[in-house]
């Protein structure tokens, strides 16, 4: 990406957009979004041959999805580091599969909900990417408003199938049956 990028708007008459901090701003949360597909990979795996099974699947693809899309936006604003990142996002998801957690987790157990709340909290963080970028769309033109709302959009309804599912099986891990 070039240093500084044409004039931005929204009153930020003269303000330029700083290149290389969005660059590492995208680059923080693409390496997050490879660590986060495996984590959702993981959940899939963690739910398999339940209820939820399906609805897992889709979350995963649905993440895959939404990191082709940063990629190619990364891509369009020039990035040169974007396979280094994905080299250090790999490390980082091997990582990941080290944690003890992960193989003592149950689906009915404490720790499958602590997964499903930092799952939300991923997806939130992705959200909250999306907004940010939508405010510097008029600061430069290879962000696409309309793929922005789209993606925000869709990260808001990942984050409440997430909330629903955690609701629907809560009583299931915090309640004694008598």
């Amino acid at each position: 990406m070039s240093e500084q990028s044409q004039a931005g708007g929204n009153g930020a008459a003269g303000a330029r957009l700083q290149d290389d901090k969005l660059e590492a701003y995208m680059l923080g949360h693409y390496m997050g979004a490879l660590s986060g597909v495996r984590l959702f990979d993981e959940a899939a795996r963690t739910w398999a041959g339940t209820r939820y099974e399906d609805r897992f699947a889709e979350f995963h693809r649905e993440i895959q999805d939404d990191i082709e899309r940063l990629e190619a936006m990364i891509d369009r604003l020039g990035s040169a580091r974007r396979k280094v990142v994905k080299g250090l996002g790999t490390v980082t998801g091997v990582a990941s599969r080290l944690n003890p957690l992960s193989r003592i987790r149950e689906r009915a157990g404490i720790a499958a909900h602590g997964e499903l709340e930092m799952l939300q909290s991923l997806v939130v963080a992705k959200r909250s990417m999306w907004v940010t970028l939508l405010e510097l769309v008029t600061a430069d033109p290879r962000l696409d408003a309309e793929e922005l709302r789209t993606l925000e959009a869709g990260a808001a309804d990942q984050y409440d199938r997430l909330r629903a599912i955690a609701e629907e099986t809560a009583r299931d891990r915090f309640l004694a049956r008598s």
